[in-house]
C-alpha cells in the first residue's frame, strides 16, 4: 500500500487521468504560496477525510474543482494508500511553501491563484 500511495503521490496515473500530487503541491510536498497547501506532517486520518470529503462532494473549491475531479478517479484503496504514504514522510528541513513549481500545473484549478512557475521551466 505505501508503495502503491509513493507511486500515485510521485507520478500519479495517466490512465485514470490522476496527476502526481506533486505536481500541483510541490517537489517537497509543502505546498506553494500563496494558494496550494502542503501535505507533509497531516495525520493520516485528516487526509483520509479531506480525500474523502473532496470525493463526495462535502468539500468543494471554485470551478473548475480540480481536487474533487482527481478524488473522483480515486478508489478507497488509492485513498488509504496516499494517506499512509504522507503521513509517513517527513516534514522537510524548514517546512516552508515552494515559492514556485518546476513546470506548468498539470491541471487548471479554480480558487487558486496564477502558481509562479521557475523561469528555467518557462524557458524550455
Amino acid at each position: 500500500a505505501l508503495e502503491q500511495g509513493r507511486r500515485l503521490v510521485q507520478q500519479g496515473d495517466a490512465a485514470r487521468n490522476i496527476p502526481a500530487c506533486v505536481a500541483c503541491h510541490g517537489a517537497g510536498m509543502t505546498g506553494v504560496a500563496p494558494s496550494i497547501p502542503g501535505l507533509l506532517g497531516l495525520p493520516r486520518d485528516y487526509l483520509n477525510s479531506q480525500l474523502g470529503a473532496w470525493k463526495t462532494g462535502q468539500r468543494r473549491a471554485h470551478a473548475p474543482d480540480c481536487m474533487a475531479d482527481i478524488a473522483r478517479q480515486l478508489t478507497p484503496h488509492d485513498v488509504s494508500a496516499v494517506s499512509a504514504w504522507l503521513a509517513s514522510q517527513p516534514v522537510v528541513a524548514g517546512g516552508k511553501p515552494a515559492r514556485t513549481l518546476p513546470a506548468a500545473m498539470p491541471v487548471r484549478c479554480g480558487g487558486v491563484a496564477d502558481v509562479p512557475v521557475a523561469t528555467a521551466a518557462v524557458a524550455r
